[in-house]
């Protein structure tokens, strides 16, 4: 993941990030692939907004550029407790869209809190199309590895977000 320079302390902040993925049958067409994931993201005192255009590319004989865009908007409750809406897609390949019907979409309802040196991601989803999972519960348990050279009391969010059930590497919405 790259970000923009001291990204947790900025009001608007943005970078990418790259996951390769090593997925079984059961769950992908391709047993490799890449997830490129823009971050744009705003926020304030009281609310951030992150949206990621992600791309999804699998590599081999059924391997496709699939779009699959996350949005989400948090409110901040208190200092490491956040409550917000995200939006998860699956356009399906790139150039190719399917029917709204054959795409996935769904909305989850989430929380972010701190447990400890942890970064705690709750969630629960309902998919709004045919294709998509009519309920989804998600979390993700996130530990930020400190930084070299910077403070070891730091108590900074981790750049991770909730894992994008739709995603062929099931990645996460990026945040910082």
């Amino acid at each position: 993941m790259f970000v923009s320079p001291h990204a947790d302390q900025r009001d608007f902040f943005y970078g990418v990030n790259f996951e390769l993925s090593n997925t079984t049958p059961k769950f992908a067409q391709t047993r490799f692939g890449l997830e490129i994931r823009p971050i744009v993201g705003v926020r304030n005192a009281d609310w951030e907004f992150i949206v990621n255009p992600i791309v999804d590319i699998g590599f081999g004989k059924y391997g496709q550029a699939d779009f699959a865009p996350a949005v989400r908007l948090a409110r901040k409750l208190d200092k490491d407790l956040f409550v917000g809406l995200e939006y998860y897609a699956d356009f399906g390949e790139i150039g190719r869209f399917g029917k709204i019907s054959d795409q996935q979409h769904a909305v989850f309802a989430v929380t972010d809190f701190k447990l400890g040196v942890f970064d705690i991601n709750l969630g629960v989803g309902y998919g709004l199309t045919p294709s998509s999972d009519r309920f989804v519960v998600k979390t993700i348990f996130g530990y930020a590895f400190p930084a070299p050279g910077g403070s070891p009391d730091a108590s900074e969010r981790a750049p991770t977000g909730p894992v994008n059930p739709m995603s062929r590497s099931a990645g996460r919405l990026a945040s910082y």
